[in-house]
């Protein structure tokens, strides 16, 4: 639900009463276009009012979230302390049904005396702004975001200037509006005008979102022109938005949460959207500034974990694309190395045919012992035969040293590159900030990021491996990230249980929980197996493919070699079952995840 008249009512509502009278004990700027005032009151813990001119994400309520604070506050921010730390909140109110509030905050000036100052709120997309007014004289003390004539012929917001509200659409007050007046200004609407369309365009605060929905609740089609609907359809929407506004005013509403199927929230509506089929279940709420406080924490936390998940993988990807250069070198050189094999054959020929060939010869044309081609051999006229035969052991010798180095080489290189392709797995399957923070710090002491990142900051609770029930009642883990693999494969599991892996392809490890008469492989529940199985498909790079071979065997089997990274394993009588990470058996699988 857009941040539109009918949340800001709602928010204004229970924000005027719970915080009438607190005092605002301290203002922060953590971002360019963000406050967070510390709220004080009386037998009450402290809170945080969050307002923010975001472009995309404008809004204001009470926050859990916290944020670090720049070391500098902005000049902005400092005269907001000036003027409003100690104050008292004395009122916060909507102006009409429009997208702008006002708090009016009661403060001590420079001679001591009480005066109130105007904190004017604008939530407006991209024209979005926090604008702090004088409102003895309605002129223009400072604003977060400052512009003059060159902008907006309509208004400057500059220091010293007389606040003027935004410009308005001529739109009717749903707060206000007659029966007689909005039935007129919808049939004034053209004939082929969808409903919803009408009702946005007509109405001061109602979203096409909103709009929308207030169609649905009343069982009427929004798409319908304007133009087929009579006094019947008209009645229903104009009392049900009458009837809205008063539970709003009233705190009778009920809003919602709405989450897709991998539990991400979509949206949050004072309407039941049953008919959505995206959305996979709903929590309701009785605050709307609770349902802000959730859903805009989510949000901003999602948007965080992506921004972190990109740098990361980027990083991630800068350092991989130096191994797959080396490896695409290391390669030819291999290929280089190979064809120098064909030294200890000329060498064997020309020892075996010595006695055909003087000094001063300059090539010896022999017949290969196994294909019996004609091989021509470049000789160095300088020396015997022999000797030549020698100078291409030498050149076959030496290469052959450098193909063992450089075969070393190569596996240490692609150590490097499985190690670093399975944090890649783990960093986009990462669900939250403290899973990345934990993938982090596994780089940091592999040594492949600095530790500064680390240093300060507060150490949240481990994350936990993923757990499942199967459809035989087993226990079935799923590692998150590298370091977890180790502690479930290695420290958790035991001996008699399973452990699969996807074939050749970075993923995760997973473990069935075996109970104690199960000894044979035999014995392991068919469908489990399947199970399992394809979790550690959907976990691992080759998530989208249909096939995926994945091996298992017991525990027992799966050894981690001395200075291995982490996560990096060797096993052995191991057996291969082909699973389908898309299946739709997955799918219930990972909607009742523990």
């Amino acid at each position: 639900m857009p941040f539109d008249g009918l949340t800001i009512r709602a928010l204004c509502r229970e924000l005027d009463l719970e915080l009438n009278h607190a005092r605002l004990d301290k203002i922060h700027q953590p971002e360019r276009d963000e406050l967070n005032i510390t709220i004080r009151q009386i037998k009450s813990s402290n809170q945080r009012l969050l307002i923010s001119a975001n472009a995309r994400w404008a809004r204001f309520h009470l926050s859990t979230d916290r944020k670090e604070n720049p070391s500098q506050p902005s000049a902005f921010c400092m005269l907001l302390r000036k003027y409003l730390e100690g104050g008292k909140i004395k009122e916060i109110k909507q102006i009409g049904m429009e997208r702008i509030i006002h708090i009016r905050i009661e403060a001590l000036d420079d001679f001591k005396e009480w005066n109130d100052k105007l904190l004017i709120c604008e939530f407006m997309g991209r024209h979005s702004n926090i604008i702090l007014v004088n409102p003895e004289n309605n002129v223009i003390l400072d604003a977060i975001r400052k512009y003059g004539n060159d902008v907006s012929s309509y208004r400057e917001v500059l220091p010293g200037k007389e606040y003027v509200i935004p410009p308005t659409q001529n739109k009717l007050d749903p707060l206000t509006t007659a029966w007689e007046d909005f039935t007129a200004a919808m049939w004034d609407q053209a004939e082929d005008t969808a409903l919803s369309t009408a009702i946005f365009n007509i109405y001061t605060g109602i979203s096409p979102y909103s709009a929308r929905k207030i169609c649905l609740q009343c069982n009427l089609d929004p798409a319908v022109p304007v133009g087929q609907t009579g006094e019947f359809e008209l009645h229903k929407l104009y009392y049900y938005i009458r009837n809205l506004l008063d539970d709003i005013d009233q705190g009778r509403i009920i809003t919602r949460i709405h989450y897709n199927h991998k539990k991400q929230p979509i949206e949050f509506s004072l309407f039941d959207d049953t008919d959505d089929d995206t959305i996979a279940f709903s929590r309701a709420y009785a605050s709307m500034n609770e349902v802000c406080n959730e859903f805009y924490g989510q949000k901003m936390s999602m948007l965080r974990l992506d921004s972190m998940k990109t740098n990361l993988l980027r990083n991630i990807k800068e350092r991989l694309d130096k191994y797959y250069k080396k490896r695409f070198l290391q390669e030819g050189d291999l290929v280089k190395a190979l064809e120098n094999e064909k030294y200890k054959t000329w060498g064997e020929l020309l020892t075996a045919y010595a006695h055909l060939f003087v000094k001063g010869d300059r090539e010896a044309v022999l017949e290969d012992f196994d294909s019996g081609e004609q091989i021509n051999l470049p000789l160095d006229p300088r020396y015997t035969p022999i000797q030549n035969a020698q100078r291409f052991f030498k050149i076959y010798n030496k290469s052959r040293g450098a193909q063992k180095h450089l075969e070393v080489l190569m596996a240490q290189n692609q150590e490097e590159i499985d190690y670093l392709e399975s944090v890649t797995v783990a960093v986009q399957q990462a669900e939250n900030l403290a899973q990345i923070d934990e993938i982090i710090e596994e780089l940091e002491k592999e040594g492949y990021m600095k530790g500064s990142s680390r240093k300060g900051k507060k150490r949240e609770q481990r994350s936990q491996p993923r757990r499942f029930n199967s459809s035989d009642g087993l226990l079935i883990s799923v590692g998150r990230n590298n370091r977890q693999n180790d502690w479930l494969t290695l420290r958790e599991a035991e001996r008699n249980d399973l452990w699969l892996h996807t074939k050749d392809v970075p993923g995760t490890h997973v473990i069935i929980k075996l109970p104690a008469h199960i000894k044979s492989i035999h014995d392991v529940p068919d469908q489990t197996l399947v199970e399992a199985a394809s979790l550690a498909a959907y976990y691992s790079k080759a998530s989208q493919s249909n096939k995926v071979a994945v091996d298992y065997t017991f525990c027992q089997n799966v050894k981690k070699p001395n200075a291995a990274k982490p996560g990096m394993v060797i096993y052995d009588n191991y057996w291969t079952i082909m699973a389908n990470p898309c299946s739709e058996l997955l799918t219930r699988l990972l909607e009742n995840d523990l």
